[in-house]
């Protein structure tokens, strides 16, 4: 779409001169200065805070950024896109200087309490004078207006184009990425520009989106992110209606890339001046193409493929990618492959990987077929004509062991453990973007008096063995269904899904196996253990069968936390959530125990009456599907029947029920006591199936197969914690937690 002319712009947006009328009164100016600005005194304390903050102002700024490159995706914003806009102060023409920056962000409720965008706001280029009344507001620490109707921002004519001020990365945050308060508050919301920074790791996230980290000489860290259309992916559909493109066109850099110059916007994810909040500090976020000046960088390794994605025991994998050099020539390719799970990557066999018949830059390797069951780990090593280095997957610069890519030998194509297990930091699953089938039992529906989502998970249960289910068709499915889905993997802000492209009923049905999880061990959660848990169907419960309470009654969006302390803190207790579902939110609305009784028509209509959760409350245990969402795991239980022996009366639910057949071709009777132990563990199952305990991190640590229907297992020399059982006989599995205590 072409802009209108600057004159018909000025039409467009300018309704008023040098005042605004707002509440019945006229706002004097102030200036951005003024409203950025914080004593030295206050941010040696580590508070940030504007002294306008809540205030209704008017100001004068001209623009930086284009109003057409603002990509930031929001369900809650009509039409699906959240504009905003970053201004310079008017003072010297718009030149760069501490204080003279601000964000705008460019949409207003309207009287019937819709988030709607600034008409136009789109139209906006920089060098555009602009006129904004709004109220001074903070997201994560960083300032913003936030304007208040449809007419709050103004164009008033033009100024030359804003250029960025030179800083350094460590004017703004330290090695450990934390903010510098006293000499990066000033920068906040303005443009600037860094010279001579390196990419030390890549950090993909949600699927089709990236961001990554920069270090500049003396160690200082800065993440440069994602907020416009210069850093969207191919892969991301462009949100902003007047974008210039439908897709991004962002070509994600390798680490050890060097930047002689490095562009865009400053925003604040304040962590509090600490380490360790999960918070990045001051972030830039580039808005153009040209704020990009590579220098040099190690090969470019991209179209990466393996065939097959899941081999059986009688295939070998064809791995082929392509390697390119920016400044040079691709020197040597090598893959290195284990089937050994106690070796770290640095040890693993090492082979060549040659150019392909005929091609330039189409590398090739082929992995030995490995035994059924076995995980097989890798990665790609490039070496440019410089001695520059690159790996795939990305490994951070200075990481002491690279990371790798991995699969699982099948006999009959992926399971469902395979898409959810993970070896990575950040949870992704190993097949995110790819195409899968997956078998599964049905643990949660879209059927009325249940969750209102799709899940299902491997039989058996166990550790990895659930995933959520999105996309069309869904809703034809019951709880026990045994259904098989295909479907694109994907990464829902950190949550593993299906995007279902089929899905039908095999005409098998089994009960779904709740992996019995103990919400008050401080062990289960440290270092995102739960992540083994996500996507499954879980039972909150105490090992000792101890009472769990409410430990918390009420901690924001609506969560609360079950623990067998009252009130436990963080690591001893477990979130749930419910009588939510928005953009953002999945929880049931046939479960009475919510935070607030608003709740009955708020994030969607309540189908039982709310009752708010008090500390009295106590049960036996609580079931339901662990989900990921804004940096926690929670349990969303499925209805009032998952709160198990809850001292309260609840309503019952009459669950609709599935017609299809009962007997279950892997199901597997097996039984296994006592439990919790401390010494021996009798297992009780068929003769001749064989049997392998495993750790929480799933290494094995006995195994062995039935002599008869009944073993004991010595686990006296086993530290506490959880372990996993896993029983099979003839293609048929049952997988059982079980608890070892001092």
């Amino acid at each position: 779409m072409i802009n209108p002319s600057p004159m018909k712009r000025f039409f467009t947006l300018c309704v008023g001169l040098c005042s605004f009328a707002v509440f019945g009164q006229t706002l004097p100016y102030t200036s951005i200065s003024s409203i950025q600005y914080v004593s030295a005194t206050d941010l040696a304390n580590c508070n940030d805070t504007s002294a306008y903050l809540g205030d209704t102002v008017m100001t004068y700024g001209i623009v930086v950024t284009p109003g057409d490159r603002s990509e930031v995706a929001s369900g809650s914003v009509q039409g699906g896109h959240r504009p905003f806009l970053f201004i310079v102060d008017t003072v010297a023409q718009g030149a760069a200087g501490a204080w003279r920056g601000m964000e705008v962000m460019g949409v207003y409720t309207n009287a019937q309490g819709q988030l709607l965008p600034i008409p136009n706001i789109e139209f906006l280029i920089p060098g555009d004078l602009v006129k904004v009344v709004g109220r001074v507001g903070v997201y994560n620490n960083g300032n913003q207006l936030e304007t208040i109707d449809a007419n709050s921002i103004q164009v008033m004519g033009s100024r030359p184009v804003p250029t960025p001020a030179q800083i350094t990365v460590g004017d703004l945050n330290d090695p450990l990425r934390v903010n510098i308060l006293t000499t990066g508050e000033q920068w906040e919301n303005s443009f600037v520009e860094f010279n001579n920074v390196t990419v030390t790791e890549v950090i993909p996230f949600s699927g089709n989106r990236i961001s990554f980290n920069v270090v500049d000489g003396n160690g200082n860290k800065i993440n440069v992110s994602d907020r416009f259309l210069a850093q969207k992916l191919p892969s991301w559909q462009t949100v902003n209606p007047y974008s210039p493109q439908s897709t991004g066109s962002f070509v994600t850099p390798v680490p050890g890339t060097f930047y002689s110059s490095l562009k865009g916007v400053v925003r604040h994810d304040g962590n509090g001046c600490l380490v360790g909040s999960g918070s990045r500090g001051y972030e830039l976020n580039p808005f153009d193409s040209t704020h990009y000046i590579i220098a040099y960088a190690p090969p470019y390794i991209s179209n990466f493929e393996r065939d097959p994605m899941v081999p059986t025991p009688n295939q070998s994998v064809d791995l082929v990618c392509n390697i390119t050099d920016f400044d040079g020539t691709v020197d040597s390719v090598f893959v290195y492959y284990s089937a050994d799970t106690s070796l770290l990557p640095t040890q693993f066999t090492k082979m060549n990987m040659t150019l392909a018949a005929g091609s330039t830059d189409e590398y090739e390797a082929t992995l030995p077929n490995q035994a059924l069951g076995t995980l097989v780990r890798y990665y790609i090593l490039a070496w440019d004509n410089e001695g520059n280095a690159s790996y795939y997957p990305t490994t951070p610069v200075g990481q002491a062991q690279p990371n790798v890519d991995y699969y699982t030998v099948r006999q009959n194509g992926a399971i469902i453990q395979d898409l959810q297990f993970t070896l990575s930091s950040n949870g992704n699953s190993p097949y995110m973007g790819q195409n899968v089938t997956v078998k599964g039992i049905v643990t949660a529906s879209t059927k009325q008096h249940d969750l209102g989502f799709l899940y299902i998970q491997d039989a058996g249960g166990g550790p990895w063995s659930g995933i959520w289910c999105v996309g069309s068709g869904i809703t034809q499915f019951f709880r026990e269904e045994e259904v098989v889905v295909s479907g694109t993997v994907e990464e829902y802000y950190g949550m593993t899904r299906l995007n279902v492209a089929s899905i039908s009923k095999t005409g098998n049905r089994m009960l779904p196996v709740a992996s019995v999880v103990n919400p008050s061990d401080s062990a289960e959660k440290y270092g995102y253990a739960w992540e083994q848990w996500e996507g499954c169907y879980v039972r909150l419960e105490d090992p000792a069968q101890q009472k769990l309470h409410i430990a918390q009654t009420n901690l924001g969006f609506g969560d609360y936390a079950v623990s067998n302390t009252p009130g436990a803190g963080y690591w001893n207790r477990a979130l749930v959530l419910a009588g939510r579902q928005s953009a953002t939110s999945f929880s049931s609305l046939y479960v009475q125990l919510v935070t607030n009784a608003a709740y009955d028509t708020l994030d969607g209509n309540m189908e039982v009456s709310p009752i708010v959760v008090s500390d009295t409350m106590n049960m036996d245990a609580v079931e339901g599907i662990c989900f990921y969402g804004f940096s926690n795991y929670r349990v969303l239980p499925r209805n009032n029947d998952d709160f198990i022996g809850i001292n309260i009366t609840l309503d019952t639910t009459d669950l609709p029920k599935s017609t299809v057949g009962i007997l279950h071709p892997d199901a597997l009777q097996v039984r296994a006591y006592p439990n919790p132990s401390r010494e021996q563990i009798v297992l009780e199952a068929e003769e001749g199936a064989s049997y392998r305990l495993m750790d929480a991190l799933g290494r094995p640590v006995a195994e062995g197969r039935l002599t008869e229907n009944r073993t004991a297992l010595s686990v006296a020399h086993l530290g506490r914690g959880t372990y996993f059982l896993r029983v099979e006989k003839e293609g048929k599995v049952q997988v059982l937690r079980v608890a070892l205590i001092d």
